[in-house]
């Protein structure tokens, strides 16, 4: 027995010296007292514009991940879903992190690109968390469930990366338990030893009396003693066994992230919506001041640029002074439909009410190409207060199943209206839309001015003819309504009677060809920009539609 109790002793003995070793190494070593592991300060660098861990390596949830980077030029890190951030890098040259082990080795990969100055990242909206500027710069994170990036670089955007960096994992209670753990390795420890070196001190036996014997008879039976184990060593057990439960929980991981697909997000949130208007207005009113087209490419795109533009140059030609400049829209009580979009290009909605017109409100189409470009105003229109705009709150993207529901799809929608507007009321098309002030407005506008044009001497026939351009940019309401942008360009064209001329002198489209003779024909071009209504049943309805002279002359 006393050979087995030495045996025993020993392995405890053994066992307690390695979770000795392991919970104090932890405790005092990998983790402290702040609960945090961390690499300690390692260099990252690049020739190219960032160095981004995979987002494999954030494949836990439910710690808090700390990061903290300084560099000898301003620097900037932040994290952000792989979606943004591998589309902020596309086409870039920089360096991935690809593998990690403790406490700091890094294999990396050298992913190739050009080497263009990105957008400075800091002014980006979809970062979850970012910290940017000189010095050493700290950022901290509850890791969620998801694909996720890290990400350090130079503040502006510049190429070549040279920052130091740490990288720390904080979970709950883990200096605790790791307390926990050196304690019952020191526990095991000394009851090993106790049970090695401790001898079992012997009791002397009581001195047996003399009695007179029994006849066999008459002698009791007992049962000779069971050999029983040593309570040392059942404690030793027990012991070993609570330990051996402390260690479970210790060893416990974070759980495994189960999102590994792209997740769609919604393409700007309410806060960052709000802030894309309010610099657009602030911008805007610049841009009208002082007549840059420049500018303006700063803040739209497509159609809505083409509109400025055109105005833009309208002003310069005709107010060479710059007097009759306006101020830009102010917009109240602004309302953002933002789909879910699990790539870019991505695009959000605004609808707004008008500070300076009671009698009208805004609906704009932000597009952001990719997640280094800025938000841009692509589409604008402004329906009258009276027309029923479809809610914002849970605008989404067409899926087929939505497209299906629809009485005729969006693109027949807009070469239908371009042939309403082209033949007029008397169109077979016209019967197809419900009634629109706007619509209404526009028409009654042209039917005057065919009308009214063949009656001067020198023009003899007039043709009025829209055309769809581009493709319709379609969400879909709560309620199932499509809500459809969509463009038409219209020439209005006048024929000259024969021996005669005719010349633009004034309005905005002589700003393109002011006191020309024209012999043949005269013609101005103009852009629309419409925004109509389609409901799972009944007829289409336009809200509204922007009318803006880009063209003109003649031949």
């Amino acid at each position: 027995m006393r050979f087995a109790r030495i045996a025993f002793g020993l392995l405890l003995a053994l066992v307690g010296l390695l979770v000795t070793v392991a919970g104090g190494a932890a405790a005092f070593w990998l983790v402290g007292p702040d609960n945090t592991v961390d690499t300690s300060e390692q260099s990252l660098s690049s020739l190219g514009l960032a160095v981004m861990t995979a987002p494999d390596l954030i494949d836990r949830h439910g710690p808090t991940l700390h990061v903290t980077a300084s560099a000898a030029q301003p620097v900037f890190v932040g994290i952000g879903r792989d979606l943004d951030v591998a589309s902020y890098l596309s086409g870039s040259q920089y360096t991935r992190v690809v593998g990690f082990e403790l406490p700091s080795r890094f294999d990396t990969q050298l992913m190739k690109g050009g080497q263009a100055r990105l957008t400075p990242p800091a002014g980006l909206d979809w970062w979850v968390v970012k910290a940017s500027g000189a010095g050493h710069q700290s950022i901290s994170w509850p890791i969620v469930d998801g694909r996720y990036d890290v990400v350090v670089m130079n503040a502006d955007g510049s190429p070549g990366v040279d920052a130091k960096a740490t990288f720390g994992i904080e979970i709950e209670g883990a200096f605790g338990t790791c307390l926990m753990v050196f304690g019952g390795g020191l526990l095991l420890l000394f009851v090993g030893l106790l049970l090695m070196f401790v001898r079992r001190r012997r009791q002397p036996l009581p001195p047996v009396p003399v009695i007179a014997p029994l006849p066999a008879a008459m002698m009791p039976y007992s049962p000779p003693p069971a050999s029983r184990q040593p309570s040392s060593v059942r404690r030793a057990v027990g012991v070993a066994s609570v330990v051996l439960l402390m260690a479970t929980g210790c060893a416990a991981v974070p759980p495994k992230n189960v999102s590994q697909a792209v997740d769609p997000k919604p393409a700007v949130t309410l806060a960052d919506g709000q802030a894309v208007v309010d610099k657009y207005t602030e911008v805007r009113g610049r841009v009208n001041q002082a007549r840059d087209a420049k500018l303006a490419e700063t803040i739209e795109t497509g159609s809505r640029l083409g509109q400025t533009r055109a105005a833009m140059f309208i002003g310069r030609k005709l107010d060479p002074s710059g007097k009759d400049t306006v101020a830009a829209d102010s917009y109240t009580e602004v309302e953002i439909g933002a789909p879910e979009f699990s790539a870019y290009p991505m695009r959000f909605v605004s609808a707004a009410k008008l500070a300076t017109d009671p009698l009208r409100g805004q609906l704009g189409v932000w597009e952001r190409r990719n997640a280094g470009s800025p938000w841009l105003l692509s589409r604008a229109v402004f329906p009258r207060t009276e027309e029923n705009v479809p809610s914002m709150d849970g605008l989404r993207m067409p899926a087929s199943a939505d497209m299906a529901k629809l009485p005729l799809l969006p693109q027949t929608a807009e070469n239908n209206l371009a042939k309403y507007l082209s033949e007029g009321p008397a169109s077979k098309q016209a019967a197809r839309f419900a009634g629109s002030k706007d619509l209404t407005e526009l028409l009654a506008n042209r039917a005057k001015d065919v009308r009214d044009q063949p009656k001067k001497e020198y023009i003899s026939t007039v043709a009025d003819t829209f055309r769809p351009t581009g493709q319709p940019t379609t969400f879909i309401a709560a309620n199932g309504d499509a809500l459809v942008f969509l463009n038409l360009t219209e020439r209005f064209l006048q024929f000259v009677e024969p021996g005669n001329y005719a010349n633009w002198t004034s309005g905005a489209v002589s700003a393109y060809s002011k006191n020309v003779k024209y012999y043949q024909t005269l013609y101005q071009d103009y852009l629309h920009e419409v925004a109509l209504v389609i409901p799972p049943t009944g007829k289409p309805r336009v809200l509204a539609i922007r009318t803006q002279v880009v063209g003109g002359g003649g031949s």
